[in-house]
């Protein structure tokens, strides 16, 4: 499943009332140092707004809000706020479960690591080591 969030920001610039809405795809921000600024700049995309602008420097002086979360952003999204510290971590620990699994099928004839933590950890081990 797709690891996703819906991020809103509203400002106001020279008197307008703006909402700038856009679908997050986690799995490309949490490949930023920066997740913010990914947000910004991918509502700053999806709502029209220059990136290089006095408008999306107003923006970006906004908090954004986060809802409808979709794969494992589910588990770090509470009241509008995304804990990235703790979605990164287990973003990463995704990736290596990804690419473990089809090897301990494979090599070793188990489909399920999280039923061999032992062989689990070993493999993350050697993964890690890299």
């Amino acid at each position: 499943m797709p690891n996703s969030v819906l991020a809103r920001i509203e400002f106001s610039f020279k008197g307008e009332e703006i909402e700038a809405v856009a679908v997050i795809d986690l799995d490309l921000c949490l490949r930023h140092g920066e997740p913010m600024h990914f947000i910004y700049h991918e509502l700053a995309a999806q709502s029209g707004i220059g990136s290089h602008t006095y408008e999306y420097d107003v923006m970006v002086m906004e908090q954004a809000a986060f809802s409808n979360p979709t794969g494992i952003a589910t588990d770090f999204t509470e009241d509008g706020r995304i804990d990235f510290d703790g979605l990164h971590a287990a973003w990463k620990q995704q990736k290596i479960d990804d690419t473990l699994r089809p090897i301990a099928l494979r090599h070793l004839g188990i489909d399920n690591l999280d039923e061999r933590p032992e062989v689990k950890a070993a493999l993350t081990e050697a993964y890690l080591a890299n």
